[in-house]
């Protein structure tokens, strides 16, 4: 399986995966806006639910327009 294919991928990998920065996807996890899971000090995106929640918002602004 490669990485684009791991639902849960850690902050560098799910950087590279959906080119958002890493400090973004970083912050997004310690304010909770970003889907993930934390094992320990590593979080994990959940790559998928990212996806969909920024395909979401991206047709709620567009509809607002």
């Amino acid at each position: 399986m490669t990485e684009s294919h791991t639902p849960f991928q850690k902050i560098p990998e799910a950087c590279r995966t959906t080119g958002l920065s890493q400090y973004y996807l970083r912050k997004g996890c310690k304010d909770g806006t970003i889907p993930h899971i934390k094992s320990g000090p590593t979080y994990y995106i959940d790559v998928p639910a990212l996806m969909e929640q920024l395909r979401t918002k991206s047709e709620v602004q567009a509809a607002g327009r």
